[in-house]
């Protein structure tokens, strides 16, 4: 960010107050190069800034937007878009107030309404009406930014519209693999789940397989379970007695989790049509890996390369069938040198500056339309 910027702010628009993710690490992006930034958001939900990494400045919040490190001399240098719903007044914002507009496309069931409640007709209507705002409104902001999905899929969609386009890996932050392991060799086996808590995520399947483990095997392992979700599934493994479940959690206290015990992560993608697309938009893949846990994962979209390649893990059917899982967990309970092989194999992955967001990030800035 040049001086200039680190003396302004940034406007984001959103569809709801509660900040997920991918939109936080754009927001820390801007106050790590000095700036501020305001969230504009419809009233939907609450505001939330958990997902955040590491937020150290000062929030100020009311009932259409969220303030940080903002003061009455910062001057507007850029706007960013979380949201195809606000696309047109963000773009309206940007020509009227002279500064660049980037869009960041961060899920790509928004744009095909792959996943959406409601029947056909609803789910026709709303994809239409996204590919009207996309098709008149994506020609006049300055640079679209995006997942990567398998074979480079989003981006091509929407270099129809916008030929700049910057696929942005979903890759974590540097810290989560700058902490270094302090558990024993013989600690005990921790499966871990993250993220939304529902049955088609597999959380379910995997509370069962670890159930049908030998009871010896089950004496040296446990299952954490960490998010929020369905609250009649999340009651029902409360009251599992070899089953922990944790409430939401922020990224310092998992990464603490991680750091004290050794770990195995679960990625339970099924055969839904949104999770054939799965490219390097995976966070919680590579938030495990970072930590040196190894994973047992699904068998869809480009996962199946990505484990084989690297070695980091083992590999079920995308049914995620009880009985596949169970044998997969099984075989980590046994073998506490496959663990330790492939978690080496994890770190040493995740140690490449490639496979961290800074250096996503910095193709966002580089790209010159932030600086301007």
């Amino acid at each position: 960010m040049t001086d200039s910027t680190a003396t302004g702010y940034a406007l984001c628009f959103t569809g709801a107050r509660s900040l997920n993710k991918r939109m936080s690490l754009f927001i820390e992006g801007v106050l790590a190069e000095g700036g501020a930034a305001r969230v504009l958001a419809l009233p939907r939900g609450q505001w939330s800034t958990q997902r955040f990494e590491s937020l150290k400045a000062d929030v100020t919040t009311s009932k259409w937007q969220l303030s940080l490190q903002m003061s009455p001399d910062r001057r507007l240098k850029v706007i960013f878009c979380f949201h195809w719903m606000v696309l047109p007044l963000a773009v309206i914002v940007g020509l009227i107030r002279r500064v660049p507009v980037i869009y960041d496309e961060h899920d790509h069931y928004e744009l095909n309404t792959l996943e959406s409640d409601g029947g056909s007709v609803r789910r026709w209507c709303s994809s239409r009406l996204i590919r009207i705002i996309h098709r008149t409104m994506l020609p006049f902001v300055s640079v679209v930014t995006c997942i990567h999905l398998a074979n480079g899929e989003l981006k091509n969609h929407l270099q129809k519209w916008q030929p700049r386009v910057l696929e942005l890996h979903n890759y974590p932050v540097a810290a989560w693999s700058d902490v270094a392991p302090v558990f024993p060799d013989d600690a005990r086996l921790c499966f871990v789940y993250m993220g939304g808590v529902f049955e088609e995520k597999g959380v379910g399947q995997a509370a069962e397989a670890f159930l049908r483990l030998p009871n010896i095997l089950r004496q040296k392992c446990e299952l954490h379970i960490f998010g929020g979700g369905n609250e009649s599934l999340m009651e029902r493994l409360r009251q599992t007695p070899e089953i922990v479940v944790h409430n939401s959690q922020s990224p310092e206290q998992l990464r603490k989790f991680a750091s004290e015990h050794r770990c195995c992560g679960l990625v339970l993608y099924n055969e839904h049509p949104r999770y054939r697309l799965i490219g390097t938009n995976s966070r919680k893949l590579y938030e495990y890996l970072a930590q040196g846990m190894p994973v047992i994962s699904t068998m869809v979209g480009e996962l199946p390369q990505f484990v084989n390649e690297h070695k980091v893990g083992l590999l079920i059917d995308s049914q995620i069938s009880v009985d596949e899982l169970a044998g997969s967990m099984r075989r980590f309970a046994e073998s506490d040198s496959l663990w330790k092989v492939l978690s080496e194999n994890a770190r040493r992955l995740m140690t490449r500056p490639e496979m961290t967001w800074e250096h996503e990030w910095r193709k966002v800035v580089d790209s010159g339309f932030f600086a301007q």
